[in-house]
């Protein structure tokens, strides 16, 4: 019974002790749909390359919840720290026994996870909570493009990164010059899976209209919005709005499979009132 507690004690206070790190996590969903296999499993070896370099966990499948076929044990390399060489707080590493769910990649014929920025997890003891269950369950049922998709960290890490094809530059030279009051907006662009800008609102009417936007029960993801004036636009705003309505974008596009998504794009403008110029963030 003394040697069980000082495991379970190694199990969890090892783990916790080196796994702080301050870091973007995708969404469940999103990870799901981007891994190769997405297991639950023990792990039944450890061993360290001779140099202890680098060390091999062989996991025994125990459940798998995406379709396909999985091999019954997987095994995943990773670069070894000694104790005293551990000098981040984002270095962390698992032992034989515990229980994990995974999430697993292929990069370059080689299949990687991680056990930071990502929703694999031990889960020895606790087990995995409801709500991933739920994600697990109903992941094969997901459709990537049927969501629209944001500037969020849990988002974006899956998607590229968008730019306008248009020249912003020569599209602000146009901007009317005037005497505003107001010289600064956030707006939100909706732009479609072609690129096509489809529409513009600021980001006040989108924080005042985002309790009745339309989000997956289960995957917490936007499915559709509709978009009410907090208050009339300004001179100012209706200007901003016109510029980027001119503007076309790069498609938004998942990184590994390529597919095209709708995209929600946040943007600033702002009118220089001494040099009497345009200015946008991108």
């Amino acid at each position: 019974m003394k040697n069980l507690i000082i495991t379970i004690f190694i199990f969890f206070f090892g783990y916790l002790n080196c796994s702080a790190c301050d870091c973007d996590t995708p969404k469940t969903i999103l990870e799901f749909y981007s891994s190769k296999y997405v297991f639950k499993g023990i792990i039944k070896k450890k061993t360290f390359s001779k140099d202890s370099a680098t060390y091999t966990v062989k996991f025994k499948v125990l459940e798998s919840y995406k379709k396909g076929k999985i091999p019954k044990e997987i095994s995943f390399t990773s670069n070894y720290k000694k104790g005293n060489a551990r000098g981040s707080s984002c270095y962390s590493e698992e032992y034989q026994y515990q229980e994990w769910l995974i999430f697993a990649y292929e990069r370059e014929g080689k299949l990687h996870f991680s056990n930071i920025c990502s929703n694999s997890q031990f889960i020895g003891g606790i087990g995995i909570d409801a709500y991933t269950q739920k994600i697990l369950d109903k992941g094969n049922d997901f459709k990537l493009e049927d969501y629209i998709y944001g500037d969020s960290y849990l988002e974006r890490s899956e998607f590229n990164y968008t730019k306008p094809v248009t020249d912003l530059d020569s599209i602000f030279k146009t901007g009317k010059i005037k005497d505003y009051e107001k010289t600064y907006v956030v707006l939100a662009l909706y732009i479609n899976e072609k690129g096509k800008l489809i529409s513009v609102f600021t980001s006040v009417d989108m924080n005042f209209s985002e309790p009745d936007f339309v989000y997956d029960p289960i995957f917490n993801l936007l499915k559709s919005f509709s978009v009410k004036n907090k208050r009339p636009l300004n001179e100012f705003e209706i200007e901003a709005i016109a510029l980027y309505k001119k503007v076309d974008w790069e498609v938004k596009r998942h990184i590994e499979t390529k597919v095209p998504v709708k995209y929600i794009r946040y943007v600033r403008a702002e009118f220089d009132k001494e040099t009497k110029t345009w200015k946008h963030d991108i």
